[in-house]
């Protein structure tokens, strides 16, 4: 079974989170995006705010007016980037009520390399003029600057986002097999790799595979989930920078079916081997009186390692041959439908 997805790694390309407190927390967001425009973009995530409440109430958005978008406030902003890497400046503007006269908004942000931020009045910056900040951290916009707007200018340098182009899931025998591709990638220091089983509800980290650091060069990242059974996952990737931030892919659902459709016997592996090697079978059925019994050269019974039932499903025994001689010895699966011999050695 094969799925395919193709996906804008972290929808818009890139995302700034902003934290407005006063009486009380607006959650916002600035960023950039190959297909953003100066108005409202659903598909990355941008809705228009509903009127201010009445005085009394603490509420703060970005004005899309003087963009050419007339009416118009969000409480996320993203702009459009040409190309990547990105150099330029970006401006938002701020409007908002306070919940009383001469109250100061916190404003929280954390910022990616390559950008930073300045907060001032739409006079030059005479009544206020907050920044460039960059990194993580916050700043006031104090209660004496009675002016209910300002400008929030985001300056970029040279940013190329981590962008996800594509991420599959392949299931096989083997596992489920994870493949994804960048196509520029900023300070990535590398990807957790998180599944979801639907059947127990919980997100756990399964692997981890190290990125690229900065590139505007494709890359091509595998991980094989080898520990699955029959059921439905998720899968999902965690990028994370080296500041420590992090963003999601979307996710990718993978039904998995291990049910084999054939009875099989395989090679045992390592061959040669000393003194220990597994063997691996498959039961496509419910299947009763199933035998795995090693012969020697003479054709002797040596070892018996399985007699009885078995439900559909793959299955591997190691078989110890520490009391033995060296030499060819033969192993055999037989059911009553099957039958299937082949040979190993045994190397001292």
């Amino acid at each position: 079974m094969l799925l395919y997805c193709t996906i804008a790694f972290g929808q818009p390309t890139v995302d700034i989170p902003l934290i407005a407190t006063e009486a009380t927390v607006q959650t916002m967001s600035v960023g950039l995006d190959l297909t953003a425009t100066n108005c409202i973009d659903v598909t990355l995530g941008e809705a228009e705010a509903p009127p201010a409440p009445p005085p009394g109430s603490f509420h703060i958005v970005f004005d899309l007016d003087p963009y050419g978008c007339p009416g118009i406030t969000t409480w996320k902003d993203y702009r459009n980037a040409p190309s990547f890497p990105f150099t330029g400046p970006v401006q938002h503007t701020l409007i908002w009520q306070r919940s009383a006269s001469g109250t100061a908004i916190t404003i929280q942000y954390d910022l990616p390399n390559g950008a930073a931020m300045t907060i001032q009045d739409q006079f030059g910056g005479v009544l206020l003029n907050l920044g460039p900040f960059t990194g993580s951290g916050t700043t006031v916009i104090p209660g004496s600057y009675s002016i209910n707007s300002a400008f929030l200018i985001m300056q970029y340098t040279d940013v190329t986002p981590v962008e996800l182009t594509s991420f599959t899931a392949s299931v096989s025998d083997g596992g489920v097999l994870l493949n994804w591709s960048t196509a520029t990638e900023l300070n990535n220091q590398g990807f957790d790799i998180e599944r979801l089983s639907n059947s127990e509800g919980n997100w756990e980290k399964i692997g981890y595979i190290p990125g690229f650091g900065t590139t505007t060069e494709q890359k091509n990242y595998s991980y094989l989930d080898g520990n699955v059974t029959t059921g439905s996952y998720s899968y999902r990737l965690k990028q994370i920078d080296f500041d420590g931030t992090f963003e999601y892919s979307n996710e990718i659902v993978v039904e998995v079916d291990l049910t084999p459709t054939d009875y099989n016997l395989s090679q045992n592996y390592p061959n040669p081997f000393n003194p220990t090697t597994t063997i691996e079978f498959s039961i496509p059925e419910n299947t009763k009186n199933v035998r795995l019994t090693i012969y020697n050269a003479l054709g002797e019974r040596v070892a018996e390692l399985i007699n009885g039932s078995f439900e559909p499903g793959y299955y591997k025994y190691q078989w110890d041959a520490v009391n033995l001689n060296s030499g060819f010895y033969l192993y055999e699966l037989r059911t009553e439908k099957f039958v299937s011999v082949k040979k190993m050695m045994h190397l001292k």
